[in-house]
């Protein structure tokens, strides 16, 4: 999920020019060597991976961030004030200049529309902007986001009609377990003592009294609601399996939802409570924008409903998901309608991974809340081919298949620009602007994507299908292998033999290594490679 003011924080680093943007990745190395982190693989500033780099290394924590970006700004501070390395401000940078990437200053003016940008002010626009989920919980217990209101984002970003939500949890980053097929994800924390808390991942409040440990999933409403008068009740939201023990330390839940509220009958909402019995309906303790509250949860499952008995149809918090397909021809992609739905959002993107597909860096949030059975298309000057040619926006569960639109381009080179358009007021409700960059995979977006290597990702297909291992420990030996590791490997009788026994070492290797093999790779086997990558 796209965190608050990442796409504020890419659109300035896509601001810099080359040498800027390879400066502040340098200086960012620095510090996160320094803090024990893997050293940025060497290729290219990408600014998508920089940019999702920053929350991922400090996992979410806004003050760790902070420091991040301190830490960066005193080391360009440093250069700029060297004797040696003092310069004229100027609006460019040539190449092979051997003074400091930018003249830095303590502005913190942001960058001025059609003025590119300096590396100072995209600094200062982080430090002032970039806003994260909130701090991670650690055992020892921080400051409360109650004690701390100006750390809360909950809800600033979902609808501009809706209120935000007054003392917010403190939000917690759970253990995700993994099924026996890979697909369904359990989540589990260990909560330290009374509190109020928000799970990261699927937005789940838990107000608790003392110590306890949650486990949590995403259940199947299809699975429950087929004998039940479906068209009395809206599906509002995900459905949760919750299991705590104790049990009687959960004081409350706070289950998401994505309806917006604001002029609605909120004695509409019910909580669906699913028993080996059948279903019961409970009313919730409190509706809030964008979560119901539970007291006293006996759990099994819960979810939100809302009670269709009137008109005007309620309004839906809504988010708009741009993919790029990776097999298809030239340019294609794939555009998502969606509730702003945790679990709908997490099936999309698992779907669209086995695709393979990437998702573009767009803004996700609609204009404005939608209503269900709505119809858009997409408008465009360029040339482009839409497959269907609208898209009804429909309430369709996490468990099936979304529906989706096509849209094909034989030239992206430009740059693409369209928007999503109700189709009977003609009201833009979104609109992107693709960029040839935005749709090229490097070696740091897959891992970006992915949080694994191109190496590590496809090792059992390189194992099988790589024969000119020979060639590549030529191309490893000295930064990578030494003399012995490679006569080692080469005394190994067949091709798939030498790549296992090369494949013992990887897990040693930092990203630096993995990329040169990455190169070797390209340089001896480019067909596989680029079919493995989906080019």
């Amino acid at each position: 999920m796209e965190a608050p003011g990442r796409s504020d924080l890419l659109r300035k680093l896509k601001a810099l020019g080359k040498e800027e943007l390879e400066g502040f990745k340098d200086k960012l190395s620095e510090v996160l060597l320094e803090g024990g982190s893997e050293p940025i693989p060497k290729t290219p500033a990408d600014p998508a991976a920089l940019t999702d780099l920053l929350p991922r290394h400090c996992r979410g924590d806004s003050k760790a961030v902070l420091k991040v970006l301190e830490d960066v700004e005193a080391r360009f501070q440093k250069a700029s004030s060297h004797p040696q390395q003092e310069r004229k401000p100027s609006t460019g940078t040539k190449a092979g200049n051997s003074g400091p990437k930018s003249q830095f200053t303590h502005s913190g003016d942001e960058i001025p529309p059609g003025e590119g940008g300096t590396l100072a002010s995209a600094i200062a626009f982080m430090k002032r902007h970039l806003s994260f989920t909130g701090s991670k919980v650690e055992a020892t217990g921080k400051q409360s986001r109650k004690e701390d209101p100006t750390g809360d984002n909950w809800g600033t970003d979902k609808c501009k009609l809706c209120l935000r939500e007054e003392d917010p949890s403190e939000e917690i980053n759970p253990e995700i377990i993994r099924g026996p097929d890979g697909n369904q994800e359990t989540y589990r924390v260990h909560l330290p003592g009374a509190g109020s808390f928000r799970c990261s991942e699927t937005e789940l409040g838990l107000e608790v009294r003392s110590a306890v440990t949650v486990q949590y999933r995403y259940g199947f409403w299809d699975q429950h609601l087929s004998v039940w008068s479906t068209p009395k009740w809206m599906i509002a939201g995900p459905l949760f399996s919750i299991q705590a023990e104790p049990a009687g330390a959960v004081a409350a839940v706070h289950l998401p939802h994505f309806l917006c509220l604001r002029g609605a009958d909120t004695s509409r909402m019910q909580i669906a409570h699913f028993i080996e019995e059948g279903m019961a309906l409970e009313k919730p303790m409190q509706v809030r924008p964008f979560h119901a509250v539970l007291e006293n949860p006996s759990f099994s499952l819960y979810g939100v409903v809302w009670g269709n008995r009137s008109k005007p149809p309620i309004l839906i918090h809504s988010i708009v998901l741009l993919y790029w397909a990776l097999k298809m021809a030239k340019t294609t992609l794939h555009l998502y309608i969606i509730p702003n739905d945790r679990s709908r959002f997490k099936a999309v993107d698992d779907y669209e991974k086995q695709c393979p597909s990437r998702l573009v860096s767009t803004s996700l949030q609609a204009h404005k809340p939608l209503t269900f059975d709505s119809c858009y298309v997409v408008s465009s000057q360029a040339n482009i081919e839409v497959t269907p040619k609208e898209l009804e926006f429909c309430n369709i569960q996490a468990e099936c298949l979304q529906s989706y639109m096509e849209i094909y381009t034989k030239d992206i080179q430009g740059g693409l620009e369209f928007s999503l358009v109700e189709k009977i007021n003609k009201e833009p409700i979104w609109e992107a602007h693709v960029r040839p960059e935005d749709a090229t995979l490097s070696v740091s977006s897959v891992q970006t994507q992915t949080d694994e290597h191109f190496v590590s990702q496809h090792r059992e297909q390189l194992i099988q299908r790589v024969m000119a291992v020979d060639g590549i420990l030529d191309s490893l030996c000295g930064p990578v292998l030494d003399l012995e590791q490679i006569q080692s490997i080469r005394a190994e009788r067949s091709s798939v033999e030498k790549m296992r026994k090369l494949y013992e070492l990887v897990p040693q290797w930092d990203n630096d290594c993995k990329d040169r093999l990455y190169q070797a790779l390209k340089e001896k086997h480019r067909p596989l490679v680029e079919e493995l990558e989906g080019i």
